[in-house]
């Protein structure tokens, strides 16, 4: 389940540091001012998952202030690209800022508009891909992800344990939560019975789906 314990999230949080110089400004501003950003210990994983993969290509699907696609950007091949997509025009002033203050507009690319529709718009084929947006939208995405992410690649979803809800029964979730619970729900159970993917459910953060996308069946040693 996702940890509740405050002694040891505190703990956590004191021994994993900041990322290093003005990303680590920006982390600690969205900490401070409680932006949607990954938390300390999701980018710990992140950063020991995207240094075995040295994607050339990562997708993010919600972009907040920045900072999760600058800290994923210096995992990058040479040449590699992030292509990060948002709505919100608040987020996204704030993501430019932030992407130009640390001279990371050659290596980042950012798309406005609603994710449902940039995702079935887009081509080609990428090696890492982060959804991070409405945790509602993830099973509706799931399709154009999987489409867009290369054999081999790696899919991530954060946020996928409803801060610890989605064990509990339908009817004591707070009804705020309820359709959100349901896809969720129905989001993690298309991952697991994926015979495309190998997937772990991991309770970092607010919990996080760990994939990869096996080769098809005929190409795999049985």
């Amino acid at each position: 389940m996702v940890i509740k314990d405050e002694n040891l999230l505190n703990y956590i949080n004191e021994v994993l540091p900041l990322r290093k110089g003005v990303l680590g400004e920006v982390q600690k501003y969205g900490y401070d001012n409680d932006y949607p950003i990954i938390p300390k210990d999701s980018v710990a994983l992140m950063s020991v998952v995207l240094s075995l993969v040295s994607p050339k290509e990562i997708l993010e699907l919600g972009t907040a202030i920045g900072f999760s696609a600058c800290f994923m950007s210096d995992f990058l091949q040479k040449g590699g690209k992030v292509t990060t997509v948002d709505r919100y025009p608040q987020m996204i002033e704030e993501a430019k800022e932030n992407i130009k203050r640390l001279n990371k507009t050659d290596c980042i690319r950012m798309i406005e508009g609603d994710i449902n529709e940039v995702v079935s718009s887009l081509t080609g084929q990428f090696d890492v891909i982060f959804m991070d947006g409405g945790k509602g939208q993830y099973i509706n995405i799931l399709p154009d992800c999987l489409r867009l992410l290369r054999t081999g690649g790696i899919l991530i979803a954060d946020d996928i344990l409803l801060d610890g809800e989605i064990g509990s029964d339908r009817l004591s979730v707070k009804r705020r939560n309820r359709t959100t619970w349901t896809r969720l729900r129905e989001f993690i159970d298309a991952l697991v019975n994926n015979e495309s993917l190998e997937t772990s459910i991991l309770t970092v953060g607010g919990g996080m789906a760990l994939c990869r996308k096996l080769p098809p069946l005929e190409g795999r040693c049985r």
